[in-house]
């Protein structure tokens, strides 16, 4: 049975739990609610007590030896308090836990370093993204100070990698802005992109209930911030003009690896993505019919595009060293990944104004129209969504009929670079005019 009496040092001290008992309480008779429990063992702690909308409810206050009388008493008549208010003190505290748990958290991911969440960003997209977009976040955050695995030389960091080093709350349009300042003078287009890349994993990072409430989203869209990075070059200006066109296929031409030299002539001559030509297999690439089967990025199902003569003859001439049309030894793929470099050497070499692989692309868009080639037509062959309602459901053109246009593009292209090219059953002769 409990007993009540006014609570002292020395009463406290004194009280021992009935004989046969696990516990015995005792009840302060000065403060409402409070009462000491005393176990078998003569272990003591103070509890509160009291009726709370029709029932009982009681809360452990703590141990004797951690809490004194006055202390105990003390949050006896706060917690008496609350439940005066009509207010359950175990739930408050439940409350009051799980607001401090979250700003542990907070705090805790506040510190996180960028890196980390950078490497959940790629983990989450990693299904998504297509191996070239990968890459491009991969090489662009890299730390450098490796061994290149193709000549000699350790590897740079990349633009992005600076960011990674940072905490997450510590990225601010001011920091930025240093980060774009100091890399637009060495490598303005790297630093272009790596804010362009960057722009697009914070507002991931925005949009992401674990991050958004303590990250600086708006950091991107400061006006200095964007004062800082290099603009875009217009991508009208991104293609061969029809005068380039001798200078860059003898350029292209003369590359050392057949394999590079092919392929680039095909992404101008197909008007096709980097990666679809990339990924062509041996097994899509039907000589006999005049066709190539090309894995489209739009339609799943991919496309048929015709084969020409001359790529044809390009194709043909390639080795047969594994699965891949262009093949690559040194490629952890077995393909060949990154054509820029040749690209950009053959560029030097004829002498041209930088102009991108994807440039390529649309350079066939831009030049097909000097053979008044049908936009259908080049939608079709380069891969583009249709628009209008005819060309959604009603215009399906078979691949003759895009051989005819395909094969005129391809006759002139080579009649502007001065390419003469002879096709014939019993021999092909292939030659560079150079009296162009």
């Amino acid at each position: 049975m409990a007993k009540h009496g006014n609570f002292t040092a020395s009463r406290i001290d004194g009280f021992e739990c009935a004989p046969g008992k696990q516990q015995s309480l005792f009840w302060d008779g000065k403060t409402p609610g409070l009462g000491l429990r005393v176990t078998a063992a003569n272990a003591k702690s103070y509890f509160f007590e009291t009726r709370l909308h029709g029932k009982t409810i009681r809360k452990t206050i703590g141990d004797v030896r951690t809490w004194t009388l006055i202390k105990a008493q003390a949050e006896a008549t706060r917690l008496k308090t609350m439940t005066d208010q009509g207010k359950d003190p175990r739930q408050a505290e439940a409350e009051q836990a799980v607001i401090q748990e979250n700003q542990r958290q907070q705090a805790k991911l506040k510190s996180m370093l960028v890196g980390e969440a950078w490497s959940h960003y790629l983990e989450h997209h990693s299904s998504r993204w297509g191996a070239r977009h990968m890459a491009d976040h991969i090489n662009l955050s890299q730390p450098g100070g490796q061994l290149k695995k193709r000549g000699a030389g350790l590897t740079v960091q990349g633009v992005i990698y600076p960011l990674l080093e940072m905490r997450m709350g510590n990225i601010h349009a001011d920091k930025l802005s240093e980060w774009q300042s100091g890399e637009v003078g060495t490598r303005a287009n790297n630093a272009r992109q790596g804010y362009e890349l960057f722009r697009a994993f914070w507002r991931w990072c925005g949009s992401r209930s674990e991050y958004r409430e303590f990250i600086d989203t708006a950091a991107l869209d400061s006006r200095d911030l964007r004062a800082e990075v290099p603009t875009r070059k217009n991508k009208r200006f991104d293609v061969l003009e029809r005068a380039k066109l001798a200078g860059w296929f003898s350029a292209v031409r003369g590359l050392s690896n057949p394999v590079h030299s092919a392929y680039l002539q095909g992404l101008l001559l197909t008007g096709a993505r980097r990666d679809e030509l990339a990924e062509l297999r041996w097994v899509d690439v039907d000589f006999r019919w005049n066709a190539i089967w090309i894995k489209d990025k739009v339609a799943n199902e991919g496309r048929k595009v015709p084969l020409t003569p001359y790529f044809a003859s390009l194709l043909q001439s390639l080795p047969h060293q594994n699965e891949w049309v262009f093949s690559s030894p040194t490629s952890a793929s077995g393909r060949i990944v990154e054509p820029r470099g040749p690209h950009n050497r053959a560029l030097s070499i004829a002498g041209l104004d930088h102009v991108t692989v994807h440039g390529l692309r649309r350079t066939f868009a831009s030049l097909a129209e000097w053979v008044e080639m049908p936009r259908g037509v080049v939608a079709q062959i380069m891969g583009h969504s249709p628009r209008a309602t005819a060309e959604k459901h009603y215009i399906n053109r078979p691949l003759e009929l895009l051989a005819i246009w395909h094969c005129k593009y391809e006759a002139w292209i080579l009649e502007q670079a001065g390419v003469e090219y002879l096709s014939g059953r019993a021999e092909q002769k292939l030659k560079v005019v150079h009296s162009r």
